[in-house]
């Protein structure tokens, strides 16, 4: 069975880091710091950049991020 392709892609948001977005896009932090990042509840008025990876076919979920006040950079 061939290995699955690995995406990457990130996320920016000031609000608290929407959990629920690592079911709906079956994704997982890059990083320990990105990790790290999402774990830190304190709001960033200026907005954290956290890089996410997936072996969804179909993600990024970008309506779904936006829902929650964060959007997908490319």
């Amino acid at each position: 069975m061939p290995n699955p392709i690995i995406k990457q892609f990130v996320v920016e948001g000031s609000s608290d880091f929407p959990i629920a977005m690592l079911n709906v896009d079956q994704c997982w932090p890059a990083r320990a710091a990105d990790a790290a990042a999402i774990a830190d509840h304190q709001a960033a008025p200026q907005g954290r950049k956290i890089i996410m990876a997936t072996t969804a076919k179909y993600a990024p979920n970008r309506q779904r991020w936006g829902a929650f006040g964060w959007r997908v950079i490319d």
